[in-house]
């Protein structure tokens, strides 16, 4: 059972787990039904017909994972149980005196697991209809039913019908909840994921410029007086990835964006994010212009002190642009943004190393 079980849960889709679920209660069901119908002294054509229900559970299974036809297999049986094996044991079986009706009943409530479409409602209907035609013509012609069973036996086979009834709906029901369920936290974690990576920058796993341009706009522009912008690039990115490969630059840039995020406060109002191959925006909340720009120069130096056990030559420079959100000239963030990257680049061509603001002129 245990096997089973993790069988089931392995299956990758709802539907496909669903489809095990059922195919399995039915077999047993269909089973126990023919050792009932053995024990209540039946004749063996009624016992034949169950063992018969069972057998079709096993053949569908069988080119179920021959072919991978899931939802065309399960219709299938859904079809031969209500159109065919049904209707058979609904005439050696007792007809309206047995419980033959609610086994009748619960077949044709299978076919609502069935994928949607023409063919679900299409196989509903015949279903319906055969099963209807079926106590028409026996109420018409009663001479067609092989046995009526006397009362106890009648009370009996319903009693028996009703366990293994509710034992089928409930353990469906059961499965295809706790199976939606599954699958609702499975879809729900990987829209997590999925928004998570549309925010972060794959390599170093802080911002990207996207959620950037919506942190500004949504959450500093309306209060941007105690915001600063500081845009920092690596310096000689290029000749780093040149000289000692792509991977040591990676490792520069997510020591980088380590460091920017060790300096992020606790109070979740400042972001880090990355906007171009080695440059990166920290969106700094203080109180006023003079400890958001030290904050940024020790930023500088830290950067510069930083050292790589592998390549202990190498030092890390970064050139910096420093603006403040609340300057009036600034109208809005995406200003704010090209300001702090011409000021950037205007600390780039005077030799790097080195924090431009606009109070430098």
């Amino acid at each position: 059972m245990g096997t089973l079980k993790q069988f089931i849960k392995q299956q990758q889709t709802l539907e496909r787990r669903l489809f095990w679920s059922i195919l399995v209660v039915v077999t047993l069901v269909a089973t126990s039904s023919a050792v009932f119908t053995i024990f209540e002294g039946l004749n063996m054509t009624a016992s034949l017909c169950s063992i018969g229900c069972a057998a079709v559970c096993l053949v569908v299974a069988l080119v179920a994972v021959r072919t991978s036809l899931y939802d065309q297999c399960y219709l299938v049986l859904c079809c031969v149980l209500t159109c065919f094996m049904l209707p058979l044991l609904f005439l050696f079986c007792g007809g309206i005196t047995s419980g033959m009706p609610l086994y009748c009943i619960t077949a044709t409530a299978l076919l609502a697991y069935a994928k949607r479409g023409y063919p679900k409602l299409i196989a509903f209907l015949v279903s319906v209809a055969v099963q209807v035609t079926t106590l028409v013509v026996t109420w018409r012609q009663p001479e067609l039913v092989f046995m009526e069973l006397n009362r106890d036996d009648s009370y009996l086979d319903i009693l028996a019908t009703v366990i293994l009834t509710s034992i089928t709906l409930f353990a469906v029901g059961a499965v295809a909840m706790r199976s939606y369920a599954v699958e609702r936290e499975s879809k729900e974690e990987l829209l997590s994921k999925l928004d998570y990576l549309s925010m972060r920058d794959p390599l170093t796993e802080v911002y990207n410029r996207r959620y950037l341009m919506t942190f500004l706009e949504n959450e500093v522009w309306r209060r941007r007086d105690s915001y600063f912008l500081f845009m920092l690039d690596l310096d000689g990115l290029e000749h780093l990835n040149y000289g000692y490969g792509h991977a040591f630059g990676d490792r520069a840039l997510c020591a980088v964006a380590r460091l920017l995020m060790q300096k992020k406060s606790s109070s979740g109002k400042e972001c880090v994010a990355r906007c171009g191959s080695g440059s990166f925006v920290f969106v700094m909340e203080d109180s006023s212009e003079g400890e958001a720009l030290a904050r940024g120069e020790q930023i500088r130096r830290d950067v510069e002190n930083m050292r790589f056990e592998e390549n202990s030559m190498v030092h890390l420079t970064i050139s910096a642009g420093f603006v403040t959100c609340g300057n009036r000239s600034l109208l809005n963030a995406k200003l704010a943004l090209d300001k702090v990257m011409e000021l950037l680049q205007v600390a780039k061509s005077l030799g790097k190393n080195q924090i431009r603001s606009m109070m430098d002129g």
